[in-house]
C-alpha cells in the first residue's frame, strides 16, 4: 500500500483530537464493556521497521514491548549462528533492552516513519504525553517486528535521504520467521502485511499469495489491506477473438515510469505492437512460443517483457502468461495493440496500471472496468482483507492550526483511494471496512514523517501525528482482532474473518452488502466481541460430565460434575499458575482475580479438562 505521504498531495487542512476512529468503530465500547487490552496476544507486523526507542513501545519499567525485530534489510547478521534464515539481522528482546539501557545509536530503526506509526496504531501505549490519548487499539499486546522494506525519500534538514529496498522473495521467509517466533512464545497472534499494490495475477495464485495461504493453513491469522489504488481507471479487461485486433489506450500523464501489466491464458497467443505518443509504432512482436519462452524488448521509451506461464514474474500457479510493459518515455497517449494470433482458450485478458491512483492522471482510456484494483497480496484466498473508510477529516496540528483533509470523502464514506474487489478470478476480495481516515499514531524525531509538522497533532508532544489510507485501516482491524483473541485465543483465521464481516454495520453509504467495495460493511468491534463471547459460551461450558457456569462470571464459578474432581487449577492466558484448589468445592471464589481471560484445569480420575472462562 502507499504511504502517508499521499497526504501531502492534497490540501491538508483537519479532525477533532482523540482517536475518533476508535469511537466510530465502537472500540471504546469494547473497553468499557469487556475490559480488554490485548493482554496475552502477539501482534506481528511485516513492514518498514520500527523506532523501538519511541516511548509508545516502552513499558513503565523501561523495558521493551518488543519480543523480536527481524531487520531483513540489514545483511550484517545473515551469517550469525542464531540466524537460521540466512537473511538479515535478528534482534532479541534482550538485545533491545540492552540497547535501551545503553542509549546511543539504535540497533535498527525506521527512518521513514510508516512502520512506527502503524505498529503504534495496534500496540502503542500512548506514552510520551500526559494524557496517553494517542494509544493503540490493543495496548498490552507484545510485538514481533519484521523490517522488509525501505521507502525512498530525499535528504531533509540534516538527515540524509534513503534508497528504496523491496524484495518480494523475502516475504515467505518473513512469514516463516513470524510463525517460528509465535510458536516459541506460545501465545495467540495476529500478523499484518502492511504493503502491496495493484498489479500481478490478482487471483490468489502468485507465489506470495500462496505463501500467505500456507501461513494461514498452519493456524496463523493474517491481515493484508485491500490497497490504496482506488479512484482511477487502472483496470482494463477484454476478450480477443482469433485474428482480431484490439487497441488498449493509455493516458500517461505523469513523468517517470508507468507499468502496464496484462495477464491472459497460456493457451492463447497475442501479438503485440506498441504505439508511442508521437504515433511511432514499434513491433509487431510475436508471442512467446510456449510456457518456458519469453520475448523481451528494450527501447528508449519502454521496456517490454512478454513471458510464458512458467517464467512470468509473480511465479504464479495460474497457467497464465504475462505481458509487462514499463512506459518511461514521453507523456501522452500510448496504444498497446493486441492481435489474437492463436486463441484456443477464451482470449480474455486483465490489465492494470501502476501508479494510477486518485491523486494522479495516469489511466486507461479504453477497455475500462470498474473495480478490480485490489492489491495482489490481498487476493490470497484466506487472508483477512479490510478496506478503509472516512471517520473524520479534521484535526489541529502541532502549531495549533486547524486542518481539514478535503478530497478524501466525507465522514461515513469509503475513502476515495481505497482499492476495490473483485479479484480477477471473480471473488469478492474485500471482507469489511475499518476507519483509517484518520488515525493518530506515533511519530519519531528526525524521521521523514516528522519533517512535516502540519501532520503532527496538537497535544502529541511532537511524538504523535496522523496516519491515513488503508495503511491505517488495516492496523485498526488488527487491534480489534487482538482484542478478540484475548477474549478467545482459540479463534481461527476463518472464525475472525466471518465474525468481523457478519457483525459489520450497514447504512446508506455501504448499500446492500456484501459487495466488492465494503465487504460486509463497517466494522463494529462491540458486535464482534459480543459474537465472540456468545461463541465462547452461552453462560455455561458443558463437556462430558462437567458443567461450568456462569461464563462470563463475576465473583464465583459453579462446577457440576458426575465424576469426582480431584484438583482444580487456574492459569493465566500465558500459562502462569495463579491458583490451586486441592480440596475442590462446587463453587470457586474468583472475586480476587483481575478482569480477563483464564483457563480452568479440572482433574478427575478419568480425564483432565481445560476450560476457558472470562472474569468480568
Amino acid at each position: 500500500m502507499k504511504t502517508l505521504l499521499l497526504v501531502l498531495l492534497f490540501p491538508i487542512v483537519i479532525f477533532s483530537q482523540g482517536n475518533p476512529a476508535f469511537t466510530e468503530s465502537k472500540i471504546d465500547d469494547v473497553y468499557s464493556q469487556f475490559n480488554l487490552t490485548g493482554d496475552g496476544v502477539i501482534f506481528a507486523i511485516i513492514e518498514r521497521g520500527i523506532d523501538y526507542t519511541h516511548p509508545a513501545f516502552i513499558n513503565p519499567d523501561g523495558t521493551t514491548k518488543i519480543k523480536y525485530i527481524y531487520d531483513m534489510v540489514d545483511a550484517s547478521g545473515a551469517s550469525h549462528p542464531d540466524n537460521t534464515y540466512g537473511i538479515g539481522t535478528i534482534h532479541t528482546e534482550a538485545d533491545i533492552n540492552a540497547s535501551l539501557l545503553a542509549g546511543g545509536t539504535p540497533l535498527t530503526t525506521d527512518r521513514y516513519g510508516h512502520g512506527t506509526a502503524c505498529a503504534g496504531i495496534v500496540s502503542g501505549n500512548g506514552e510520551g504525553t500526559a494524557s496517553k490519548a494517542f494509544h493503540g487499539v490493543a495496548v498490552d499486546t507484545k510485538l514481533i517486528v519484521v523490517k522488509l522494506i525501505h521507502d525512498a525519500f530525499p535528504a531533509f534538514g540534516s538527515e540524509p535521504g534513503q534508497s528504496a529496498f523491496f524484495n518480494p522473495s523475502y516475504i515467505p521467509v518473513a512469514l516463516q520467521f513470524v510463525e517460528d517466533k509465535v510458536a516459541e512464545l506460545g501465545l495467540p497472534s495476529v500478523t499484518l502485511m502492511n504493503f502491496g499494490s495493484i498489479g500481478g495475477p490478482t487471483d490468489g495464485t502468485s507465489a506470495v499469495s500462496q505463501a500467505m495461504d500456507n501461513f494461514i493453513n498452519k493456524g496463523n491469522i493474517l491481515v493484508c489491506g485491500v490497497g490504496d489504488d482506488g479512484g482511477n481507471d487502472n483496470h482494463a479487461t477484454g476478450t480477443i477473438a482469433q485474428d482480431e485486433t484490439q487497441e488498449i489506450l493509455i493516458n500517461k500523464a505523469e513523468t517517470g515510469n508507468l507499468r502496464f501489466d496484462l495477464w491472459y491464458s497460456e493457451d492463447d497467443r497475442f501479438t503485440v505492437t506498441i504505439e508511442l505518443p508521437n504515433t511511432t509504432q514499434v513491433g509487431p512482436f510475436a508471442a512467446p512460443s510456449g510456457a518456458n519462452a519469453q520475448i523481451d524488448w528494450y527501447n528508449a521509451s519502454f521496456n517490454m517483457y512478454h513471458r510464458g506461464a512458467n517464467v512470468e514474474f509473480a511465479q504464479a500457479s495460474s497457467h497464465k502468461r504475462e505481458l509487462m510493459i514499463d512506459l518511461f518515455g514521453a507523456t501522452g497517449t500510448y496504444k498497446i495493440i493486441l492481435n489474437g494470433a492463436s486463441i484456443t482458450d477464451s482470449g480474455t485478458f486483465h490489465a492494470t496500471l501502476n501508479p494510477s491512483t486518485n491523486y494522479n492522471n495516469n489511466k486507461f482510456l479504453s477497455h475500462i472496468t470498474n473495480g478490480g484494483s485490489i492489491n495482489d497480496y490481498a487476493t490470497a484466498t484466506q487472508v483477512i482483507t479490510p478496506t478503509n473508510y472516512v471517520s473524520n477529516i479534521s484535526y489541529t496540528d502541532v502549531n495549533g492550526i486547524a486542518r481539514n483533509r478535503t478530497g478524501q470523502g466525507n465522514p461515513g464514506e469509503i475513502w476515495t483511494g481505497s482499492s476495490e474487489g473483485p479479484t480477477h478470478d471473480g471473488r469478492q476480495g474485500v471482507d469489511f471496512a475499518t476507519p483509517g481516515e484518520v488515525v493518530f499514531a506515533p511519530y519519531s524525531p528526525n524521521t521523514y514523517y516528522s519533517n512535516f509538522p502540519f501532520n503532527m497533532v496538537q497535544g502529541g508532544n511532537n511524538l504523535y501525528g496522523i496516519q491515513t489510507a488503508v495503511s491505517a485501516a488495516a492496523p485498526v482491524a488488527c487491534g480489534i482482532i487482538a482484542l478478540m483473541l484475548e477474549l478467545d485465543p482459540t479463534l481461527s483465521n476463518n472464525d475472525i474473518k466471518d465474525i468481523l464481516a457478519s457483525t459489520a454495520t450497514t447504512d446508506g453509504n455501504t448499500g446492500i452488502t456484501p459487495n466488492t467495495t465494503w465487504g460486509g460493511g463497517k466494522v463494529n468491534a462491540l458486535a464482534a466481541m459480543q459474537e465472540v463471547n456468545n461463541r465462547l459460551s452461552v453462560n455455561a461450558y458443558v463437556a462430558d460430565n462437567f458443567k461450568v457456569y456462569p461464563n462470563p462470571a463475576d465473583d464465583v464459578i459453579n462446577i457440576a460434575s458426575k465424576t469426582k474432581i480431584k484438583n482444580i487449577s487456574i492459569y493465566t492466558l500465558e500459562g502462569r499458575l495463579i491458583k490451586t484448589i486441592a480440596t475442590p468445592k462446587k463453587q470457586i471464589e474468583i472475586s480476587n482475580l483481575k478482569s480477563g481471560i483464564y483457563f480452568l484445569k479440572l482433574e478427575s480420575d478419568l480425564k483432565v479438562h481445560k476450560i476457558k472462562f472470562l472474569k468480568r
